[in-house]
């Protein structure tokens, strides 16, 4: 009956966890290039050993473990009409040039910092060919393949990276992407949309009927821990009785 107790909250708390995922997507419908997080359990057959107090070392060892990935389907495209608003068309991520190192991203609602740097809406520069991106002032004209046009010459084209198909790509606190492990990124051809901007992926529906879904799973663990707990006080006074 305690096993039943613990899987039980074991179960609620790993709704609450989805369910915190989920919040977390909703929050960033609007935001620019944002990608979806999918929360997924282990394998059936590594929770069993994790729940095993043979192998895991005690037996209230959780028996799921939720982790994060990251859908990178692309988001609808919106016109915007500003000249540096960029959505990328085909594959691929900006890379931009943060404390931390290099991080990528889809959102392309650049802008002029105060020293001309193309930089994110955060304040990271956007990388280009050569490196940072750096414009004489606000007038110029960037084509589908990312060069940037000022005063009739060619200032820079901007670097459109992607990752071998099994890379892994994990979210900073920033909301950019790295991979998970040193992985080299590499340049791709850019394929380019001015004056658009890249949505995020998060579909409200869909997210709604998750939310939806997880509450009433949460609501039935709820109540296989409130009637296991009801039968435990029941034995306990009847044994009292003797």
């Amino acid at each position: 009956m305690t096993n039943a107790l613990v899987a039980a909250v074991q179960s609620m708390q790993g709704d609450m966890q989805y369910l915190e995922t989920i919040s977390q997507n909703m929050a960033n419908i609007a935001t620019t290039g944002y990608k979806r997080a999918i929360p997924v359990a282990d394998a059936f057959n590594v929770a069993m050993q994790r729940a095993d107090p043979a192998t895991a070392g005690q037996a209230t060892s959780p028996a799921t473990t939720l982790r994060s990935l990251i859908d990178l389907s692309t988001g609808p495209i919106k016109q915007t009409g500003k000249p540096l608003d960029i959505a990328i068309t085909g594959e691929g991520y900006f890379e931009l040039n943060t404390p931390d190192g290099p991080a990528f991203s889809r959102a392309g609602d650049f802008r002029l910092d105060n020293a001309g740097r193309l930089v994110s809406q955060a304040g990271f520069a956007v990388q280009g060919i050569g490196g940072d991106i750096v414009l004489n002032g606000p007038n110029a004209t960037i084509d589908h393949a990312g060069h940037i046009v000022q005063g009739g010459e060619t200032v820079a084209q901007i670097k459109i990276v992607k990752f071998p198909v099994n890379t892994i790509l994990i979210k900073t606190a920033a909301g950019l992407l790295r991979p998970a492990e040193n992985q080299n990124a590499e340049e791709v051809a850019p394929e380019l949309q001015v004056g658009y901007l890249e949505n995020s992926n998060v579909t409200p529906m869909r997210e709604m009927v998750s939310m939806m879904e997880t509450t009433r799973h949460f609501e039935a663990a709820q109540k296989l821990f409130q009637g296991y707990d009801d039968m435990l006080g029941t034995a306990i006074q009847k044994l009292g009785e003797f």
